[in-house]
């Protein structure tokens, strides 16, 4: 029948592809006749009759048939009159849905693309912005024109804009529709191809109530190529109805603009011209789609974008702030500049440029005075910032730097510096710029706010968006796409294992030893080795490369007679790479190639690339680049994309700014001006690296300013730079950190795994929590989970929950149908010898069946058996408790301290109660008394900070100048050894050596069940007890000593602070300790990267980079004598010296320092500039004479930006995801609980009833209640005073200030906002307000107590300086005054609904943070003290300054963080380098001011890596685990699974459940009763209602059906109205199975809610909120619920039970 009927579809189509006048097609047997209906929608199924129904078998064969190759018909009326029967119209549909007509707008993309690229290249129109002058212009035109005809063509088919179905009340109907859509209903909107329209369900009608319209959603897949979607899509939807479309329309329209404006008469014309000109090259960004990949990576931008949108929104209004901060802080500060005054009056004055300052040197009185202004008046009363010294004046300026263009001065330059704040990249200098115009601190608090809360907070929630849209994308491609079939089995021709091979299995070690041997003869080159070196290398290089031709000579014989084999790809491809490199390298040590000073230096590559050999060979490299490489095709499309991004945005920008940069600019060569297609990629380039783009940004605003270009190319500059930064380079960490990702299978089972190994029965730990403000706070309250479970014993409840096979097994069979049988003594009997380490097998005694040296592990290989993995899990509970137990009881001399002390001995059991157990439990030992183990920590807490203190005032400055006032400067090293530093010293050890003895007579010291070493902080405590007494020692026996590392022990003191709170310390091990490996794995797959590049780069540029003075001079052995150079506005002699730029590639270790630097991304395009200057060895660089040496750079630089930084983000992104147990979570799981993450965030409205006074309930109704007038108001009046703000100017005109009147502005608007501060303080409920410290009430109090404080001080201080002209001249009145009125707009963000959601979600990662930035300070205060003690004398260099140097502690964390964001750090690290004879170096410390080279690259490498790399992409690690809002986006478009969990968070949900909370809890004290509960329950409505019985068997339906029964029927039994038989009727229909279950889910959903009773209070807020979507959510217990929530709630159901 399916054959037949296909058959007579094809031949009615063949033989007539138009459809009739009528439409539609329908089918009567094997007949088809048509039917009318013009409107009807084309489907290839239902076009063969409308009422036809078929299985999925038949349709799936109908519509795999030809039927599908006829032209979908046309329908409706395009542009209101052409109808789907006009000729015209059907024949364009023709010509348009042609594959030739696809071909040929791809063919004009690619000429218009290579006609952009040869103008780019040849610099055209550089000069001469005149249209006409160069074929180009012509070919563009007739491009264009062709374009333009092409639009006109589809615009005919399709229409314009309204749908050719669409007449136009129906568009505005739907138009308004969508406009009353709420927010989370219009997430639900057809999305197709990227546009949103309005299609109704057909099944439900469209309601006016709020968020009750039902909205179909419709998902159409984008053709991944360069044409349109298809004919259906043509034939469906108006042109303009396409985001493509749209974009070429935009680019016609902007073409023909630019035509006009170029041959017009305009004198001011550049700018449009340029503007226009560019925006027409857009259309080549249809580039993009080039290939599948491509196109799924634009989907996945597609799917990020609203949430993007949001997230910048959010960003924008703390981005605006801190630009107000900035006018009001730093107006006219870079306007303040030292001014040289020649006392003689015989020099003309002289401008320090960019000494800004805030004071100057009296001559006089050698007083500081404050800065002048232009006339003369002194503009503060006090000098502030740096002081310029004698004989110069600090004087405010006409103009700012960079012709006026970089300022605060105004709202549009201050949101300018600070978005190159927030890009952590220039910002340093801007920070040393306010530091000396201003206060230091008031600089170092800006920036450090903009860095912490804009760059690595805010700025990180993209990468959060981008990584989560990229893995939803491709769930759902893979989810919605078709099913793939099998791949047939390939035909593998192996050969039979002949006697070759197995010969050649046995030596293959043998070669890859050799090739190793030979990389590091390799590296033993360098730039001054001698001959005889020289050609050991090259005889070394001969050798090799001759005996691996002859051994891929003997792999190819051993193939015979299956030669093919050898060939075979991609089962042996390596025999292919290896053939090629082998003939590669043999060629090239042909002499003519090898002494060759272009071609050997670069084909060497070949030589480095054999590395990749032992990478393989070794198996943790192998595993670890296989993980990596996992899915390349995705990596592959990324790079693809990211490559034609480049280009694109090259040319784009070459177009907008070509001809327009001066190459000079300030005296200075201009590198970046874009005036070719290569320094535009340069630009480009180096603008998405970060790297220098601030320049590159000032210098295009401060050249072009004056014209509207210069803000035009700033914007395209900041544009590009967040683009690339936000979402391109994050598609390679989500791309990356997919690779990384394990199936779904497994992650069930690695729950169970993680659960028990994190397991640990112990006590409450060592920390100083009494001192820390979040102990504090959950000392008093407690989440939910711990509500639940806070009326059981916790431990044996989890080790009971653990130990139950019933509850295992049910989370993993709910996954895995089968329970194979093995065997259960096989899976005991291997216990004891599963998981020894090998270093603890040599360290511990009686090794093998000490139970408290073993740990026992789970293989993938026993996962894969479910019921073997249960009893492996089964077996931790005896490891943990009986096992051990049983173990001290057989060994009584293992639990002996120090082989003497018994457990009952008394001094023993006195020192427990003073200290907890290093880890787990105490066996056999007294508890801890809490009392005296408090007082003890809190002054061993008072000793660290005590010690800590002293170590930061201790400086060598400080030492140096003691020792001399104590007249110690002698040659006597033992003079003043004894001063009150070494008295502190004593005292502080001796009293840490007590607590060392207390808790190793409390538990011993190593072999015991909880011996002090065995803990990470004890052996870190300990470590610094022995550096601590060490430094005493030295002190006594040398007190100048030089050893340098003797005074970094200093340091160590400061990690005693981690025991401050144990959150802290958690993360320190879990960062540093237990992530350690992973980092060192990252480290090593970066390493087999770096180390064949640093001997490729030492090849080619080995000696090169040596440069004169001079630039006249070519060869190098002429670089003596003088020569003549400008130097300000005089020609002086200079002497001739040899230079180098201090980095180079001259021997392998600067050759991988420098590519080390390169992957920090700092300093780059210095090398890069050096590398294309490059003659020769021997010669002196000249400008861009070798640009193609670029590429090397060019090269690495790609790879680490898209591999190597990228795989440091994955990894500690992984290990945290690991450590939270988030990565072990499926996507369902991943969903819920995120779901319950913003459930548990969802606070009582606190409105409650209305007050019953009269005067409280006119504040209620004014100021409180939802819709209230003054909240309007408030909101108006918040607007206005944010664009007074922003109107503010420096300096500002009189008459304008005269007609503003900020002052009394601000103090209406101050009263105002007290008075509805005040308002809201009285309507509120009291209950709100109440006296009790509780961190749960301040945070549901914290905008109003915010607001009132802010409010406050604000009118008070514009009340106390009303009639001051100049808050100027209040000082830090006046800044403070002004800075509170910027605060008070901060409450704009409750106002909207949108941001106070994302602030909220913004706020879940915020005690994360606060522990990370603890822990990252910790680490600060470690290596400033060291860097401190280390550095503290060397003098400064030309990189360093009066702030940027390490004399003092301040300074030092100043200068470390600014290394933290990577900025500069290389080239300080070149200041602490230096060696005599450039300094003095003498055996007395205090006496030498040189630096140490191997200490500063030991130094500055870690803290790099450990700051840079680790900490400061923790925040990534967090705010993407805790930033729930990105994956509830996300997730809830998805229409499988998604819609039944975003339901329960969208707004109307939460508002239907506070409306239902507010009729019970009357006064919002965020708790009901708890018989209460069962009226809330019945009172929720959909999703959240939980009932018995569901409709229609609910009392008001069956009520009303006896009505409608006894209306109808006059017999029967009636009861009123109500007929008696029909009841029964009703009633026999009840399903009683399904109201059993639905009584048994709600008894237990209703006990679970009672758990979690507060005492004294009742049940809270989220308890019924948070519990009920376990109930609510289909087969949510099986699929969406953890393992740690399985054996919570069993815990507390079976507490209750």
């Amino acid at each position: 029948m399916v054959r037949s009927l296909s058959s007579v579809v094809r031949r009615v189509v063949s033989n007539d592809r138009r459809p009739s006048r009528e439409g539609r097609l329908s089918l009567d047997a094997d007949r088809i006749s048509l039917a009318p209906d013009e409107d009807y929608a084309y489907s290839p199924v239902e076009s063969l009759h409308p009422s036809l129904i078929m299985d999925d078998e038949m349709e799936d064969a109908i519509v795999s048939a030809p039927i599908t190759e006829a032209l979908p018909p046309l329908h409706g009326k395009s542009l209101g009159f052409l109808s789907g029967s006009n000729a015209f119209r059907f024949r364009l549909y023709q010509i348009v849905s042609h594959q030739a007509f696809d071909l040929f707008a791809f063919v004009l993309i690619l000429i218009q693309t290579l006609i952009l690229t040869y103008r780019a290249v040849r610099a055209l129109d550089s000069e001469n912005s005149s249209w006409g002058h160069r074929w180009p212009d012509y070919a563009l035109l007739i491009i264009f024109v062709c374009y333009t005809f092409e639009i006109l063509i589809r615009i005919i088919v399709s229409g314009l804009i309204l749908n050719p179905s669409t007449d136009t009340h129906q568009f505005i109907f739907e138009v308004l529709k969508m406009l009353h859509l709420s927010r989370d209903d219009k997430k639900n909107l057809i999305i197709v191809d990227g546009d949103q329209l309005l299609t109704p369900d057909p099944t439900a009608a469209y309601s006016n109530g709020k968020g009750s319209s039902t909205v179909k959603t419709v998902r159409v897949k984008s053709e991944p190529r360069l044409s349109e979607s298809g004919a259906s899509r043509i034939a469906r939807l108006a042109y303009l109805r396409s985001s493509w479309n749209r974009l070429d329309f935009s680019c016609v329209v902007f073409y023909w603009i630019y035509l006009i404006v170029a041959n017009s008469s305009s004198d001011d014309k550049s700018t449009a011209v340029n503007v226009f000109r560019a925006l027409s090259a857009l259309r080549i960004l249809k580039w993009m789609k080039l290939t599948n990949g491509t196109s799924t990576v634009l989907d996945s931008i597609k799917t990020a974008a609203p949430a993007l949108a949001n997230v910048s929104i959010f960003i924008s209004v703390f981005w605006t702030l801190f630009a107000l901060v900035g006018i009001q802080a730093f107006s006219g500060s870079f306007r303040r500049q030292c001014v040289w005054i020649d006392p003689a009056h015989q020099e003309a004055n002289y401008t320090n440029n960019l000494q800004f300052c805030g004071g100057y040197l009296d001559p006089v009185n050698k007083t500081n005075l404050p800065w002048v202004k232009a006339n003369g008046e002194h503009g503060t009363t006090s000098a502030k910032g740096f002081i310029c010294p004698i004989y110069s004046m600090c004087v405010e300026l006409d103009e700012n730097i960079y012709d006026n263009t970089v300022s605060f001065d105004n709202i549009l330059q201050s949101l300018e510096l600070v978005f190159v704040v927030m890009g952590m990249n220039g910002f340093s200098d801007l920070m040393n710029y306010t530091a000396d115009s201003d206060h230091p601190i008031a600089a170092l608090c800006k920036s450090s706010l903009v860095a912490i809360i804009l760059a690595w907070w805010m700025f990180n929630l993209f990468i959060a968006v981008i990584s989560t849209s990229f893995q939803v994308t491709r769930e759902l491609k893979e989810r919605n796409g078709p099913i793939k079939k099998p791949k047939p089995d390939k035909i593998v021709y192996n050969g039979p294992d002949t006697k070759l091979k197995q010969i050649y299995t046995n030596i293959e070690p043998a070669f890859v030893l050799l090739i190793f041997i030979d990389f590091i003869i390799e590296c033993c080159k360098s730039s001054t080795m001698s001959e005889r070196r020289s050609n050991i290398i090259y005889v070394f290089q001969v050798i090799t490369s001759i005996v691996l031709f002859i051994e891929v000579l003997f792999r190819f014989a051993a193939s015979f007679p299956y030669w093919r084999e050898f060939f075979l790809f991609p089962q042996n491809a390596t025999n292919s790479i290896d053939l090629l490199l082998v003939i590669i390298t043999c060629m090239i040590l042909i002499p003519p190639i090898r002494d060759s000073r272009i071609a050997y230096p670069w084909l060497s590559f070949f030589q480095a690339a054999r590395i990749y050999r032992v990478v393989v060979a070794t198996k943790f490299t192998r595993q670890n680049w296989e993980i990596v490489m996992g899915k390349v095709r995705n990596l592959a499309d990324l790079v693809i994309l990211l490559l034609l991004m480049l280009y694109i945005c090259s040319l784009i920008a070459s177009e907008l700014l070509r001809g327009n940069v001066p190459q000079d600019y300030q005296g200075q060569s201009v590198t970046i001006s874009f005036h070719n297609l290569a320094n535009s990629f340069a630009g480009i380039y180096q603008i998405m690296t970060t790297e220098g783009w601030a320049t590159v940004l000032f210098t295009i605003t401060g050249s072009l300013s004056g014209t509207s270009l210069a803000w035009v190319g700033a914007i395209f500059i900041c544009g590009w730079f967040f683009f690339a930064n936000s979402v391109v380079i994050n598609l390679f960490i989500a791309a990356i950190q997919e690779n990384f990702d394990i199936s779904e299978e497994e992650k069930r089972l690695l729950q169970i795994v993680a659960y028990s190994d994190n397991y640990q029965p112990t006590e409450l730990g060592d920390g100083y929590v009494l001192f820390w403000p979040t102990s504090i706070y959950e000392s008093m309250t407690g989440d939910r989970r711990r509500r639940k479970s806070s009326t059981i014993p916790q431990q044996y409840a989890a080790r009971e929950m653990l130990g139950s096979e019933e509850l295992v097994a049910d989370f993993l069979i709910s996954k895995s149908n089968t329970m194979p049988v093995v065997d259960e003594e096989s899976t005991v009997s291997k216990r004891t010898i599963f998981s020894f380490d090998y270093w603890k097998e040599k360290l511990t005694i009686d090794r093998h069946n000490n139970p408290f040296y073993f740990r026992p592990k789970f293989g993938l290989d026993e996962m894969k058996d479910v019921n073997k993995f249960i009893k492996k899990v089964l077996l931790i509970k005896t490891a943990h408790k009986k096992v051990r137990e049983k173990y001290v009881q057989d060994h009584p001399n293992f639990n002996r301290v120090l082989f003497c002390l018994r457990p009952e001995n008394g001094l023993r059991r006195f020192c427990q109660t003073m200290v907890g157990p290093t880890h787990g439990i105490r066996y056999n030992g007294a508890n801890r008394n809490y009392r005296r183990s408090r007082i003890f920590s809190a002054i061993i807490m008072i000793c660290v900070a005590g010690l800590v203190i002293i170590a930061c005032i201790t400086t060598p400055v400080f030492q140096k100048n003691y020792y001399q006032s104590h007249g110690c400067d002698s040659g006597d090293s033992r003079c003043g050894a004894w001063n009150w530093m070494t008295y502190t010293d004593i005292g502080f050890a001796a009293i840490f050596t007590i607590e060392a003895a207390i808790k190793i007579i409390a538990d011993g010291f190593i072999y015991t069940p909880n011996a002090y070493l065995w803990s990470t902080w004890n052996a870190i405590d300990f470590f610094v007890l022995v550096t601590l007494w060490i430094e005493i020692l030295t002190t006594f026996l040398n007190r100048g000593t030089n050893v340098r590392f003797l005074r970094a022990f200093k340091a160590f003191r400061a990690l005693r602070l981690l025991h401050v709170n144990d959150t802290a310390k958690e993360t320190f091990h879990s960062i540093i300790i237990v992530g350690l490996g992973k980092i060192v794995g990252a480290a090593i797959v970066s390493l087999t990267l770096l180390l064949p590049f640093s001997l490729w780069g030492l090849n080619i540029f080995m000696g090169k980079f040596d440069s004169c003075t001079d630039s006249d001079v070519y060869d190098l052995s002429d670089c003596t004598g003088e020569f003549q150079n400008s130097v300000y506005n005089w020609n002086i002699w200079l002497p001739r010296s040899y230079d180098n730029p201090g980095y180079s590639f001259d021997d392998f270790s600067q050759s991988l320092s420098i590519l080390f630097q390169i992957i920090s991304l700092e300093g780059w395009n210095n090398v890069l500039q050096t590398a294309q200057d490059v003659v020769g060895v021997g010669l002196n660089l000249q400008n861009d004479h070798s640009v193609y040496n670029g590429i090397f750079v060019y090269l690495f630089n790609f790879i680490s930006i898209a591999f190597i930084s990228t795989l440091f983000v994955t990894v500690i992104m992984q290990n945290y995801a690991m450590k939270t147990g988030v990565g072990f979570l499926t996507s369902k799981q991943r969903a819920f609980l995120e779901i319950q993450n913003i459930l548990e965030r969802v606070r009582p409205s606190r409105t409650g009833q209305k007050p019953r006074n009269r005067f409280r309930r006119y504040c209620y109704d004014r100021a409180v209640a939802r819709g209230g007038a003054w909240n309007q108001y408030v909101t108006v009046v918040l607007l206005i005073q944010v664009i007074v703000l922003s109107s503010e100017y420096y300096p500002s005109r009189p008459d304008l200030d005269t007609v503003r009147d900020l002052d009394v502005f601000y103090l209406v608007t101050s009263a105002f906002l007290v008075l509805y501060v005040v308002a809201r303080l009285v309507g509120l409920p009291w209950s709100s307000y109440r006296l009790q410290i509780s961190w749960e009430n301040y945070k549901r109090n914290a905008w109003d107590i915010f607001w009132f404080v802010v409010v406050l001080a604000s009118f008070t201080l514009s009340l106390a300086t009303i009639k001051v002209e100049n808050d100027a001249s209040v000082g830090t009145v006046g800044t403070l005054k002004r800075l509170l009125f910027v605060a008070v707009t901060l409450m704009l963000i409750p106002k909207s609904d949108r941001l106070n959601r994302l602030f909220v979600a913004t706020s879940a990662s915020l005690p994360a943070i606060l522990s990370l930035l603890f822990t990252w300070f910790v680490l600060f205060l470690v290596y400033a003290i060291a860097f401190n003690q280390i550095f503290g004398l060397t003098r400064i260099g030309p990189n360093g300054s009066s702030n940027v140097n390490f004399r003092t502690i301040p300074k030092a964390m100043l200068l470390l963080f600014r290394m933290s964001c990577g900025e500069g750090w290389n080239s300080v690290m070149l200041d602490y380098t230096i060696q005599s004879p450039y300094c003095v170096e003498t055996a007395d410390f205090f006496r030498s001011d040189c630096g140490s080279l191997p200490y500063a690259y030991i130094l500055f490498f870690s803290w790099n890596v450990i700051s840079m790399y680790i900490f400061a992409n923790m925040f990534i690690s967090l705010i993407y685990e805790s930033f729930s809002y990105v994956y509830q986006e996300a997730y809830v478009s998805d229409s499988n699974s998604g819609a039944q969990f975003g339901q329960f968070v969208s707004r109307g949900t939460i508002r239907a459940y506070k409306d239902a909370w507010d009729r019970i809890d009357e006064n919002g004290s965020g708790y009901i009763p708890k018989d209460k509960l069962g009226k809330l329950l019945r009172a929720l409505p959909h999703p959240l209602n939980v009932h018995i019985y569901e409709s229609p068997y609910i009392y008001p339906e069956i009520l009303e059906q006896c009505k409608i029964s006894a209306r109808r029927h006059n017999h029967g039994r009636l009861v009123g109205e109500a007929d008696i038989d029909a009841l029964s009727e009703v009633l026999q229909a009840v399903d009683i199975q399904k109201v059993n279950a639905a009584r048994r889910r709600y008894t237990r959903l209703y006990e679970e809610i009672m758990m979690q009773e507060v005492a004294h209070h009742g049940i809270p807020f989220s308890a019924p909120l948070t519990t009920i979507p376990y109930y609510k959510i289909e087969n949510a217990e099986n699929d969406a619920v953890t393992y740690v929530d399985v054996v919570s709630r069993s815990m507390v159901l079976c507490a209750f039970y």
